[in-house]
């Protein structure tokens, strides 16, 4: 910050402006200038037949000091206080004198410039105060009140007319004005959520959501996926946690809710390629932040699996609930995956011992199919057993699968990874190679779903 001294500002007046600085907001710059606490702040200071209280100390400011700064926006702070953003045009001539206010009306802040937390000086964390911005006519001038919240404003910056006698301090016009404008919440730079998950070893850790989630996104999908696989990876986990903490559910770092490693872990699973993985998931959680699938307002239960058979599943086929965001669609994208297809043995007598079947029943065969490819029911030995229950009895990679019964082994080909209900991560890996956006794939997996901010 560059504190102006008397002698450097002359040209301005009354000398309101004592300090500007110059920064850099989304590759734009943004002058700030710091005035001087006045009285007449909370009354006549904004009020048009005053101008040059404000207006005027601004454009002799801009032409008596030379000043690098490449923008046209003028954020006006006092006492740590944003009075508002002032915007200037300019001719093509770049002229000093030629910049103008568009409008008095927008003297106050219709947008919030925000300034990194470690650049703001003690004397501007201020507490959290609400500026209205009304808009009255009145003998065809305009007229803009300040309204604190609460019909109250805090001064904040202790001069020392005002520590000598602070009955000076006048509060701002209270006026209910005909039109509102618009109302703008200046807080500081909000503290990120932070959510506890139990870790496998008993421990319990408290995370910032954003490492959670590039913790989440690392575990759950491979780092050499398309980033806009990633992205949607990164909205998927992020909404799943949410709906588990709206409904009371604890986190954990296992498949009971989303699998979660942290940096010592990741480390050791990329080596050297961790910096580079790292920096990638980052920017795919980052990229997405505070976005989230929703289904008539709310959180969806956005679970996923690993690859489809070349369709996902219907949730009632596996849950027996039927869920409107959950259907089955196309997901031919997968066929061409490592993890499609694989073939296992297992060895009869183990298998009819686990499953309690009679040893004299020496068979193995797929009855029916859904209408996903997906075995409805199967036969082994004397017992029927639905596609999904064989699954998990005997730790299948899919309810997609063919079984054989050769030399004294079940031979048993899946198709497919998981549960196949929601969104395949090696489909929207493929659909990010042929140029679908995140968005696009979660539209695709998730139907009749809307992305939304973070509630």
């Amino acid at each position: 910050m560059h504190v102006l001294k008397k002698k450097e500002n002359t040209t301005t007046g009354e000398n309101m402006i004592i300090a500007y600085e110059v920064k850099k907001e989304k590759k734009e710059e943004i002058l700030i200038l710091h005035l001087e606490y006045r009285e007449e702040f909370g009354k006549d200071m904004l009020n048009k037949r005053k101008k040059h209280s404000l207006k005027q100390e601004i454009t002799n400011f801009l032409k008596g000091n030379s000043i690098k700064w490449n923008g046209n926006k003028i954020l006006i702070m006092c006492g740590g206080i944003s009075l508002g953003l002032l915007l200037y045009t300019k001719n093509p001539t770049n002229s000093l004198d030629s910049y103008q206010y568009i409008d008095d009306s927008i003297l106050l802040a219709q947008e919030t410039i925000k300034i990194e937390k470690d650049e703001i000086t003690p004397k501007e964390k201020e507490e959290e105060i609400i500026i209205e911005e009304t808009l009255k006519t009145e003998n065809n001038n305009k007229e803009v009140t300040v309204t604190p919240k609460e019909n109250n404003i805090k001064e904040t910056t202790e001069t020392t007319n005002k520590k000598e006698n602070p009955s000076k301090a006048e509060e701002p016009t209270k006026k209910v004005e005909e039109k509102t404008i618009e109302k703008t919440k200046i807080t500081q730079e909000q503290q990120e959520q932070q959510v506890q998950i139990i870790r496998t070893n008993g421990t319990t850790v408290t995370l910032n959501f954003t490492d959670y989630l590039i913790g989440v996104v690392a575990a759950e999908m491979p780092a050499s996926f398309q980033i806009e696989a990633l992205k949607a990876q990164s909205v998927v986990a992020r909404t799943y946690a949410l709906k588990r903490l709206e409904e009371g559910k604890t986190l954990t770092d296992s498949v009971t809710t989303q699998s979660y490693k942290d940096n010592n872990e990741l480390k050791n699973m990329w080596g050297n390629s961790y910096s580079t993985y790292y920096q990638k998931i980052k920017q795919a959680v980052e990229e997405t932040k505070n976005i989230t699938i929703q289904y008539q307002g709310e959180y969806i239960d956005a679970v996923y699996h690993s690859t489809s058979n070349g369709k996902t599943e219907d949730s009632k086929e596996v849950w027996g609930n039927s869920i409107p965001y959950l259907k089955s669609v196309d997901s031919s994208w997968d066929i061409d995956s490592t993890p499609y297809l694989k073939t296992i043995e297992k060895e009869i007598t183990t298998t009819w011992t686990l499953l309690g079947i009679d040893f004299q029943y020496e068979k193995a065969e797929v009855l029916t199919k859904n209408e996903s490819g997906r075995v409805s029911s199967v036969q082994i030995g004397n017992k029927s057993y639905s596609g999904v229950e064989l699954r998990n009895l005997l730790g299948l990679r899919s309810a997609d699968f063919d079984i054989t019964i050769e030399n004294g082994n079940l031979i048993i080909t899946t198709r497919g990874y998981g549960h196949g209900v929601g969104m395949s991560q090696y489909g929207a890996n493929g659909m990010a190679k042929n140029g679908y956006n995140y968005q696009q794939i979660i539209k695709h997996y998730y139907t009749g779903v809307t992305l939304a901010p973070q509630k």
